[in-house]
């Protein structure tokens, strides 16, 4: 009698571990992504309502201009404003720092913002979208740490 010997039908360890190395490293690279995407959201979201805020206290400034002759004598807060929501408490934005306005930033054609980031991601993400124009005689941009920053920058109105 021949015995005849059944070829195997599975997979070898060399395989799958193969197939979890290439998963594992697509999945880092989709986190990655992830959190590049959720810095530029949480930025975004600050330039814009950094920039709604400007814009309200650029307006707020030349009605006291017209009404009384004279500039404000204190910048408006957010809450002052109305401009806060679940998201934007005590000017903190979610997840991406909080807003404030330089003491002598209401000038003739705009307004000079203050935005603290939380995270340097966030910061460097808020750089990036601004195209690091923002430095000069307006604002200044790179003060990007681990711990967060800053970026100040000048929301022209006109």
């Amino acid at each position: 009698m021949k015995r005849t010997i059944k070829s195997e039908s599975g997979r070898s360890m060399v395989e799958m571990l193969g197939v979890l190395a290439i998963i594992g490293v697509l999945s880092i690279g989709g986190i990655a992504g992830y959190t590049m995407a959720m810095n530029r959201f949480r930025a975004n979201e600050a330039i814009d309502m950094a920039n709604k805020y400007a814009s309200l206290v650029f307006a707020q400034n030349q009605t006291s201009l017209a009404r009384t002759g004279a500039a404000l004598a204190d910048v408006p807060t957010l809450e002052t404003l109305g401009l806060t929501t679940g998201d934007l408490e005590d000017n903190n934005l979610a997840g991406g720092g909080s807003l404030e306005v330089l003491p002598a930033g209401i000038v003739d054609d705009g307004v000079t913002v203050t935005i603290n980031f939380t995270t340097e991601g966030v910061c460097e993400a808020a750089v990036n979208i601004l195209g690091g124009v923002v430095a000069g005689d307006r604002g200044t941009a790179d003060n990007c740490a681990e711990g967060g920053g800053s970026l100040t920058t000048f929301f022209r109105q006109s």
